[in-house]
Formats: C-alpha cells, sequence, structure tokens
C-alpha cells in the first residue's frame, strides 16, 4: 500500500481530525486494513506504537511501525 493510501486510511479512522489516533480509532484502522487482530493483539500493537506514550498515535509512529522500522 502506498504511503498516500495509507495516510488516507489513517485519516478516515481520525474522527476528531486531530492528526492522531487513539486506541479505539485504531482497532477500527486495523480492521479496515484486515489485519484481524483481537481486542489484546490491537491493545498490545498500540502500546509498542505509542512511543512516546502520550495516549495517541500520530501518522509517522504508525508508518513507522508499518513498515517495519
Amino acid at each position: 500500500m502506498s504511503r498516500d493510501r495509507l495516510r488516507a486510511r489513517f485519516d478516515a479512522f481520525d474522527r476528531d481530525k486531530n492528526g492522531k489516533i487513539d486506541e479505539s480509532e485504531f482497532q477500527g484502522l486495523l480492521d479496515a486494513l484486515g489485519l484481524g487482530y483481537s481486542p489484546a493483539q490491537a491493545h498490545a500493537a498500540f502500546s509498542s506504537i505509542d512511543v512516546n506514550r502520550n495516549g495517541a498515535i500520530d501518522f509517522s509512529e504508525f508508518l513507522a511501525w508499518w513498515s517495519g522500522s
């Protein structure tokens, strides 16, 4: 998936349009991407992606995870 397309998906789940997604928005994004994570798996992934521990994932954090960095 291209970066632009991934960004569009991310933005679609950023319901409050603050440039970040919270954990409930993240679960929806994972589902839309067809990843099939359980709630426990999604929670663990969210916790590992939120590197600055602010309770939200910005696109750069998500992209690093998605890209395997």
